[in-house]
């Protein structure tokens, strides 16, 4: 199973793609292909457990690239959201090579229960997460998927 992990001081969070649509000659509206995975988020003494979420493969294309920018520079904010929103990951960087890591999650959309979770990171928690990262966009490709390249 391809996924990518953020880690950081407190927590983490694990985003597997489990199951692939279309892939390879069908792309999402979202860019790339749909993707059914899950979520594990662990922060401080709370966590999810293998949650259902959707997004696509351009999503994580377009999350990687944002997140190598500030990796490089030092600086900036990168959003991670899944199709139906109830996934939001924001990574704020500093030119300290620290990490805020804050989002939340809602497994339904409609009930209230709500996990929201904050936990710093620093820069070399980051190498494994962009190789994992760049694993995933070299095989599934960009926003136009791999069959722009045949």
């Amino acid at each position: 199973m391809n996924e990518f992990i953020i880690k950081g001081k407190q927590g983490f969070i694990r985003i597997g793609l489990n199951e692939i649509y279309g892939f390879p000659n069908e792309t999402s509206y979202l860019g790339g292909y749909d993707v059914k995975g899950i979520v594990e988020i662990k922060s401080g003494s709370y966590f999810v457990k293998n949650a259902e979420i959707w997004f696509s493969t351009g999503q994580v294309y377009e999350f990687f690239t944002q997140l190598q920018k500030c990796y490089n520079n030092l600086k900036g904010f990168v959003t991670f959201s899944e199709s139906e929103n109830n996934l939001k990951i924001n990574l704020s960087f500093n030119k300290f090579g620290q990490i805020n890591i804050q989002g939340y999650f809602q497994e339904v959309a409609h009930h209230e229960n709500i996990l929201q979770f904050e936990f710093e990171s620093e820069q070399s928690y980051f190498v494994s997460t962009l190789h994992q990262l760049k694993d995933i966009v070299d095989q599934y490709g960009d926003l136009k998927g791999i069959k722009s390249g045949l």
